[in-house]
This record gives C-alpha cells, sequence and structure tokens, in this order.
C-alpha cells in the first residue's frame, strides 16, 4: 500500500519569477504511474507563482513538455491570471490552463491560501461525457 502524509515531499519554492515562495508538497512524485502529477500549494499573503506556460519546443516554456494544469481552491481564495485577464477563486472552484497558456496563481488576501494542482500531457479522457454540460466562469453553456 502506497501512503504519502502532508511533508513527506514537502518544498518551499519560488517559482517562475513569482513575489515570496510558495510551499509545494509533491505526491508521489518519483513513484506513480500516471500520466499527471499532483501538488498541493500553500500560498501565504503576497505569495504567487509567476505567470509561465508549458508548450514542446518553446524556448519561453517553463518546462520541456507541453501540458495542461488544472488548479482547484482548497482553502481561501487566489488570483488567477491568464494574460490579462484575472478572476478571485475561492474554496471548490477550479481553474483550468490548457497547453501553451500564460497563466499565474497570487494570494491577494490576507490569509492561507492552498490549491491542489494537476497537471499533465493531453489524452483522452477515461469517461465519456454523460449529460454534463460544460459552463464558463459567467455560468454560460
Amino acid at each position: 500500500m502506497r501512503v504519502q502524509r502532508r511533508g513527506d515531499n514537502e518544498h518551499d519554492w519560488e517559482l517562475y519569477h513569482g513575489e515570496g515562495r510558495i510551499g509545494i508538497e509533491w505526491y508521489f512524485q518519483q513513484s506513480s504511474s500516471l500520466p499527471t502529477s499532483v501538488m498541493m500549494y500553500r500560498l501565504e499573503p503576497g505569495a504567487e507563482e509567476g505567470q509561465h506556460h508549458h508548450l514542446d519546443d518553446d524556448p519561453t516554456s517553463c518546462s520541456p513538455n507541453s501540458s495542461d494544469e488544472m488548479y482547484i481552491v482548497t482553502r481561501g481564495e487566489v488570483v488567477i491570471t491568464a494574460g490579462s485577464d484575472r478572476r478571485v477563486l475561492r474554496v471548490g472552484d477550479a481553474f483550468y490552463a490548457p497547453e501553451g497558456m500564460r497563466h499565474g496563481v497570487r494570494n491577494e488576501s490576507d490569509a492561507v491560501a492552498e490549491l491542489v494542482l494537476v497537471f499533465g500531457p493531453r489524452g483522452p479522457h477515461p469517461f465519456p461525457q454523460t449529460g454534463v454540460e460544460a459552463f464558463d466562469a459567467e455560468g454560460e453553456r
């Protein structure tokens, strides 16, 4: 049985020229066969992950491989940026950044924020969509 306890793979990093440092817990980094990676971010007030993107063969990419990312807020609130667009996300809200999209996250509140970050290469979704329709941030289909 593989179990990872909080703090087992914890780091404190400055990311993509953002302000402050982000506490990062990387789950099963070396032992998972899943094509995705999962991290927990902890952002103190004022901390940010600078804007970045993930795209193969792009010299300005922060990683050598293309990947999509999804951020899910589990504590507090953060501001997500995608280019010049900014949105406040609160507990239970999520943001999806497809490969190549410039994006970043910042804690502009005065309380600690935590997020789960899932990222990896594109591929087919393992379950077909069944009657669930996607809505944008304004609730439009």
